[in-house]
């Protein structure tokens, strides 16, 4: 099995990644996306999500870096960030909910250590999205449960999944 190079943060960070990857202790990752049903997925929560940003207090963004660790970069495919919260080009500051919209090849094992790096620098909650199988998951530190409602919850809000899935024609 072949190993990655290592490669320094400074190098990560001034480097132009089309698409942008993760960077985990020293290994950029690619991630898992380009797909049209993920892609449309995306779009539709970030127009779904825009207009509720003032109502509950949050600013939504896709695809920005978030910092793990002096070491760690995710990309969350959407990030609510506190309205409070100071508006960072690399987000360092912990959002209040991080999406993440599941791609053919994704495997639980990289999902859940995804997670653990958005719990580790304290995200309360994380969503989980499969837009194949048109449901998802409320993630907590140590908890996940699907939406058997069809409602994602963090806090005040509230998405129900209905309102963002593509309908089939």
């Amino acid at each position: 099995m072949a190993t990655a190079a290592l490669i320094p943060v400074q190098e990560y960070l001034e480097t132009v990644w089309r698409p942008d990857r993760d960077f985990v202790d020293g290994e950029v990752l690619e991630r898992k996306m380009g797909e049209w049903s993920h892609g449309r997925l995306q779009l539709s929560i970030g127009v779904w999500l825009r207009p509720r940003e003032g109502a509950w207090r949050f600013r939504s963004v896709s695809e920005v870096r978030l910092q793990i660790s002096s070491s760690r970069f995710r990309i969350p495919d959407l990030m609510l960030v506190s309205a409070d919260a100071p508006r960072e080009q690399i987000v360092r500051t912990p959002p209040l909910v991080c999406i993440e919209i599941l791609s053919r090849g994704d495997t639980m094992r990289e999902i859940m250590e995804r997670l653990g790096d958005y719990f580790a620098i304290g995200v309360p909650v994380c969503w989980i999205i499969d837009p194949v199988r048109a449901c998802g998951w409320n993630a907590t530190p140590g908890h996940l449960a699907e939406a058997a409602d069809g409602i994602l919850r963090a806090g005040v809000i509230e998405m129900p999944l209905a309102e963002v899935l593509e309908k089939e024609d």
